[in-house]
């Protein structure tokens, strides 16, 4: 009993969010300001989402480095179709998650029928995908979005629940964010996907004598990861205000390390969307204290490097002492 609470991932990855909080409380001015924290956590909200379909992707042993040019293009196939063809900006929000689907089951289709690894395939659509949206929108920032959608942005939780004299604004943003987590936590835990995904990323071949459809599962979590990303592109362009083809440009790294971090085994065979949670939450708390410290963003990349070759080595290793894998 004591083994298992001792080298529960999800346990560990808590005290490494309270240690590093406290840490930043005492040692950097201004950082136990809630405010400010909140409205830090709006841009955690595209990188969290795209986070719960990666960690499927990576408990199959794969892998998608496009997701961030998936939501560049999601986002500017939004405003095009706002700005230049006059739509609903609502209805135009529909067709690019509809754009992020199919960009995801191009990746699904290639890497699972044509056999080619998925790392060669999203490196290609990382860079066929940025150059797409890049094409369209001439390189323009696709801006003027109405009210309505800028709220994305803007909208306070608690004004809208009637507190209306609350001292702390929490973004309404975190909601949806928090359902996506429930949503994939429900599906990954509590349901077959979840089961044939982690059999999957242990050993393919034996899924496949399991009956398991290996690759038609893996090509609908593939669409359904680019799904997500056009989801997460409304919100990333909600937030800025405007649509453009350089947007979330290595969100990549940021949704990986979430997912590789919070113990998802980079291997396959485990898979963990509180850890993805966890992890989001470690990482958002490491930029923003030391960003908060002075320190540069270049640098800021290189403890974010560090912390992911870390963490890889821990859930190996953690993997081996539990026996191999545990849930």
């Amino acid at each position: 009993m004591m083994r298992r609470i001792l080298f529960n991932r999800e346990m560990i990855l808590f005290g490494i969010f309270l240690a590093l909080f406290i840490g930043f409380s005492l040692f950097v001015d201004n950082f136990f300001d809630w405010n400010a924290l909140f409205r830090r956590s709006r841009y955690w909200v595209p990188v969290g989402m795209m986070a719960v379909p990666m960690t499927f992707i990576i408990a199959t042993a794969g892998i998608d480095l496009s997701v961030g040019s998936i939501a560049a293009l999601c986002g500017i196939v939004l405003g095009m179709l706002y700005n230049d063809a006059g739509w609903n900006v609502w209805a135009a929000a529909v067709v690019a998650v509809l754009v992020g689907a199919t960009a995801g089951s191009l990746n699904g289709g290639v890497s699972c029928y044509l056999g080619i690894p998925p790392l060669v395939v999203t490196l290609a659509t990382m860079a066929l995908f940025r150059g797409v949206a890049m094409g369209m929108s001439k390189a323009r920032s696709l801006g003027g979005f109405p009210e309505s959608f800028r709220a994305l942005r803007d909208n306070d939780l608690l004004q809208r629940l009637g507190f209306e004299n609350a001292s702390v604004n929490v973004p309404l943003s975190l909601v949806p964010l928090i359902l996506v987590f429930a949503i994939g936590w429900f599906v990954m835990h509590r349901s077959w996907i979840g089961r044939y995904t982690e059999c999957v990323g242990e050993s393919p071949i034996a899924a496949s004598f399991a009956a398991i459809n290996v690759r038609r599962l893996k090509f609908w979590i593939y669409t359904a990861c680019g799904m997500v990303c056009g989801v997460a592109a409304i919100f990333a362009t909600g937030l800025a205000s405007t649509a453009k083809a350089d947007a979330m440009r290595g969100a990549e790294l940021d949704v990986i390390a979430c997912v590789v971090v919070g113990g998802t085994r980079i291997s396959g065979g485990r898979g963990s969307i509180i850890g993805s949670l966890l992890g989001l939450l470690i990482i958002g708390i490491l930029k923003h204290g030391l960003s908060l410290a002075g320190v540069e963003d270049q640098y800021i990349i290189i403890y974010l490097g560090l912390l992911l070759v870390a963490t890889a080595v821990v859930n190996e290793w953690v993997a081996r002492q539990m026996g191999g894998r545990t849930r």
